[in-house]
């Protein structure tokens, strides 16, 4: 246990794993053990004008998450697929989901609205139930401008390093969404806030990051479940969100918050045109015309699913 200043010590910190209250000064969990992900409480945070102890970032990217895969729901009830079934890929390209096909015009606003879109149920629960876990720790450290602008960031970096490895390195046609490469953004947030502030438990979220990429990347990828993860986004996320935590650890200047918080508008505002975008496209529309969907979907495409 370390000793935080005093303004610090009357706070709560929620266990990621068990989700137990702990004192603010405590770095191991009381009920299980687990390492609390937190900043070094001896370090003065980066919260700036916009407090992050109330998660308000993590509300609004979450709810506009979830505005999202309610419409995905209302759109597949009304085309009479079930809510725990596979969904067809109009309905994944219409809210945003990113489309690498070879020969077609490509959609940079995907980039951005797949972030927002998954491929079912279990999908869209464990991206949000982790981001819940990591945005506890990480929101407070940096504030709410700064981790919004690190969610959309390290979300379209993902996206961008897929988007890279299907064209240039492995060239395949694939249909991607999922919030999980800004989520891997948020653990290498507090990743690189740690190791930048010389905090040791960096090594224990370091394993955790490396566990998660192996066991769900590379593991299920080799089963026969018929689930692709996008390794390429959880790794170009993380790696993007590990820099940003390592410039935020470093404390700015007051007279840069005002820039800070309209980068942050703008970054959500970015992501409600993207999801606008998409709805304009011709894209979905065309998919929805096809009967199959053969064009889009030929023998051996699978979806990616990114569950952290």
């Amino acid at each position: 246990m370390t000793a935080g200043p005093p303004g610090e010590r009357g706070r709560s910190l929620h266990c990621a794993r068990c989700g137990a209250l702990n004192g603010r000064d405590f770095d191991r969990c009381i009920r299980c053990g687990a390492p609390l992900l937190a900043p070094a409480v001896h370090a003065a945070p980066a919260r700036g004008r916009l407090d992050g102890r109330s998660l308000l970032a993590t509300k609004i990217l979450a709810g506009l998450t979830a505005f999202v895969f309610v419409g995905q729901m209302v759109a597949a009830h009304g085309r009479g697929l079930g809510l725990l079934s596979a969904w067809d890929a109009s309905n994944y390209l219409r809210f945003g989901a990113l489309l690498i096909l070879p020969g077609a015009s490509f959609e940079p606003f995907r980039l951005l609205s797949a972030v927002f879109v998954h491929m079912g149920v279990l999908h869209f629960a464990m991206n949000m139930m982790t981001l819940g876990m990591l945005a506890r720790a990480a929101e407070p450290a940096v504030g709410s401008a700064r981790f919004a602008i690190t969610y959309v960031i390290t979300g379209l970096f993902g996206f961008a390093a897929s988007a890279a490895w299907n064209i240039l390195v492995q060239p395949e046609v694939v249909c991607t969404a999922g919030a999980s490469g800004a989520v891997f953004g948020v653990m290498g947030l507090l990743l690189g806030w740690l190791v930048r502030r010389r905090d040791p438990r960096w090594k224990d979220l370091a394993l955790q990051a490396v566990f998660y990429i192996v066991l769900f990347g590379f593991v299920v990828n080799a089963s026969n479940t018929g689930i692709r993860i996008n390794n390429a986004a959880h790794i170009g996320g993380l790696i993007s969100g590990a820099l940003l935590g390592a410039i935020y650890a470093v404390p700015g200047r007051r007279r840069y918050e005002g820039v800070v918080n309209a980068g942050a508008l703008a970054g959500v505002l970015a992501c409600v045109a993207a999801l606008a975008l998409a709805q304009r496209s011709p894209v979905w529309r065309a998919a929805e015309s096809l009967e199959g969907l053969s064009e889009l979907e030929p023998p051996g495409i699978e979806e990616r699913l990114e569950q952290p």
